[in-house]
């Protein structure tokens, strides 16, 4: 048997690996068009910020260890270009010495990951290859950068985009002593006034804020700088742009096949990753998962989930027992300078939609014990069904990571189906260091409470 795996990430390595450990006769062949394998794009700001000094240190697989130890060939600079789903033959472009060559394969991965989106915005060719515009989804673009804004002197940077990568990003331009950063986007991540506290952490550090005011076009202003231009018609100067608007699935080659996808690409799997081809699987950001409070495939690309959908596939491919794929509920953390932030489940306007009998409540409290050294506020948006009790999601923003990892609980419980009264009765730890005798859940449980009928 022949399995051939399209991209060497995380979910195309864990397929690979799974096989790997069932069948030590197969051949399996992982094929990545870029230098680097198995790393996640979670760490590209930390890097940029020189808290991680090597980018090889993102990397949690090398090409020579996976050989060595897993016996698992994986060919760099190798991109598939296309695939014949009749024949079972995959094309495929070896980018060093531009030679084009054909594989036939028993089973087939799709793990092309995803890639940055500029979709939204109307950016002329010339700009987009334009040396001060900065993408930062892979480790190449991450070093690009990090050189740049340390050989370079920067005044001015102008980041389009305040999703995760863009709130995160903030704190690595301040370190490398850019002076004035602009952030442009929608909303800051959060659905509910969540985000308030966010955007009082970005004024502590100067961060000129332009919010739902979407951006235009961008022109040259000379090889030095650009021009942003804002619907309104408002124009900023920028020595650099960060361009970070999204996150699309990289799986253009398969736009005019009988593979199912969504609107935007994202390929379609069931709960064993399998796609509407037969043999044919597929896992991580460039595939769906279903979500289990909005009941729909929807695209949501994280890295829990692309390790656990590659293990699945793997596993399913080579016969060993597994269980399906759970779905998500979109739990997720992340940090804005001295601000961790976190987010699972569904918010009140999107469960009011579902159907939901959805309200919300927020608290703010101490994190820690008030009179343990350094006790600081954090805030915790609580959503739920009044007629039900049931737990829908929670947002939440903490001065450590302590408070924002709470959201685990709230994960849990909205996985479990528990109710506002099971959140109440939880038995939670307690030491001044860690909380206060009522913990910040026991305390938004309790005021929730009172608004269920």
């Amino acid at each position: 048997m022949k399995t051939i795996i399209i991209g060497g990430n995380p979910a195309g390595l864990s397929a690979a690996s799974a096989i790997r450990k069932k069948h030590k006769d197969w051949e399996i062949d992982v094929y990545e068009k870029g230098q680097y394998i198995s790393y996640g794009a979670c760490g590209i700001p930390y890097f940029v910020a020189d808290d991680v000094k090597n980018l090889d240190n993102l990397m949690t697989l090398t090409k020579e260890g996976l050989m060595e130890k897993r016996n698992i060939p994986v060919h760099i600079y190798h991109e598939v270009v296309s695939v014949d789903f009749n024949r079972k033959t995959v094309k495929i472009k070896a980018i060093q010495s531009n030679r084009e060559f054909e594989e036939k394969y028993d089973y087939l991965v799709i793990t092309t990951g995803g890639q940055s989106s500029t979709e939204k915005i109307q950016i002329p060719n010339n700009i987009l290859t334009h040396s001060r515009l900065f993408k930062v989804h892979t480790l190449s673009q991450a070093a690009k950068l990090k050189t740049f804004l340390q050989s370079t002197k920067v005044e001015n940077v102008v980041i389009i985009g305040s999703g995760y990568i863009g709130l995160e990003m903030l704190e690595a331009y301040e370190a490398l002593n850019v002076k004035k950063i602009t952030l442009i986007g929608p909303r800051l991540n959060f659905r509910t006034k969540s985000q308030d506290f966010i955007q009082k952490e970005l004024e502590k550090h100067n961060i000129q804020l332009i919010l739902q005011n979407r951006v235009q076009t961008l022109n040259q202003i000379s090889d030095t700088s650009l021009e942003v231009i804002l619907q309104d018609g408002t124009k900023l100067q920028a020595d650099a742009v960060q361009l970070s608007i999204g996150v699309i699935p990289a799986t253009q080659m398969f736009k005019n096949t009988e593979l199912k996808t969504l609107p935007n690409g994202a390929i379609l799997v069931d709960e064993f990753c399998r796609t509407n081809i037969e043999k044919v699987y597929s896992a991580g950001d460039c595939a769906t998962s279903y979500h289990n409070l909005l009941k729909k495939d929807v695209y949501l690309p994280l890295a829990p989930t692309a390790n656990k959908q590659g293990r699945i596939a793997g596993s399913h491919i080579a016969g060993i027992p597994t269980s399906p794929f759970p779905g998500i509920i979109g739990t997720s953390v992340f940090k804005v300078f001295d601000l961790y932030c976190a987010q699972t489940g569904i918010q009140e306007d999107i469960a009011k939609e579902l159907g939901y009998n959805a309200t919300s409540i927020m608290i703010t409290n101490n994190e820690i014990a008030h009179y343990y050294p350094n006790a600081k506020k954090m805030s915790i948006q609580l959503c739920f069904d009044i007629d039900t009790h049931l737990v829908l999601g929670a947002e939440i923003t903490a001065p450590s990571s302590l408070g924002a990892k709470k959201i685990d609980v709230f994960a849990t419980a909205i996985a479990a189906h528990m109710k506002i009264d099971d959140l109440q009765q939880l038995d939670l730890s307690y030491a001044p260091p860690f909380a206060p005798v009522w913990d910040p859940i026991l305390i938004a449980a309790n005021i929730a409470r009172k608004k269920c009928k």
